[in-house]
């Protein structure tokens, strides 16, 4: 298995809902794991984002809505062996992020990942949750997130970039690029740009 960031899509159990190798390998740039560190992977779709901030040394808590994908998350923190390292919510944020009846609080986060269901009343509760210092990166492909994200960009400074990446596929006898979907990615840092 490859030691960076960017680990094939085979790798790891998904229905589809995984960001790419090459989106994942400069989502994890941007996040920019440090050992011991911990991250919310907030939409965890198959957690793919999560277990490489693990085998960066981090530890991570994962929220995922939907059963399957919150199996499949559980599924490659095995395959991977960092079930003591990567925790698995099943439900939606901020929700799932409250404290819950009797069981400990979440680890402090140093980042968190949003890789789906992003909005405005999400970003403004983790604004008033994330300590100083405290990374987020957005990813976006839908037009209305990306709008979002280019609104909040603008009113909260960070670094905004777009991601176009083409992969060389038949076309006829020949060959053609193949775009993927366009995606908007955010970051920002609570206390500074």
């Amino acid at each position: 298995m490859p030691a960076v960031p960017g680990r094939s899509e085979h790798w790891f159990a998904h229905d589809g809902q995984i960001s790419k190798a090459p989106v994942r390998a400069l989502t994890l740039a941007a996040l920019a794991p440090v050992r011991g560190a911990h991250l919310w992977d907030i939409g965890g779709g198959s957690g793919a984002v999560a277990v490489e901030w693990c085998l960066a040394g981090g530890s991570a808590t994962s929220i995922e809505a939907l059963p399957a994908r919150a199996a499949n998350i559980r599924a490659n923190a095995q395959r991977f062996g960092l079930q003591q390292r990567l925790q698995v919510l099943q439900g939606k944020a901020p929700d799932a992020l409250q404290p819950q009846d009797g069981a400990p609080p979440l680890p402090t986060p140093q980042a968190v990942f949003v890789g789906g269901g992003f909005d405005a009343a999400l970003f403004a509760w983790l604004q008033a949750q994330l300590p100083p210092g405290c990374r987020l990166v957005v990813n976006a492909v839908t037009l209305q997130t990306q709008a979002l994200l280019t609104q909040l960009h603008g009113q909260h400074g960070g670094q905004l970039l777009k991601i176009d990446i083409a992969s060389a596929a038949p076309l006829g006898r020949m060959h053609g690029w193949q775009a993927a979907r366009t995606l908007l990615q955010w970051c920002w840092q609570r206390g500074g740009g």
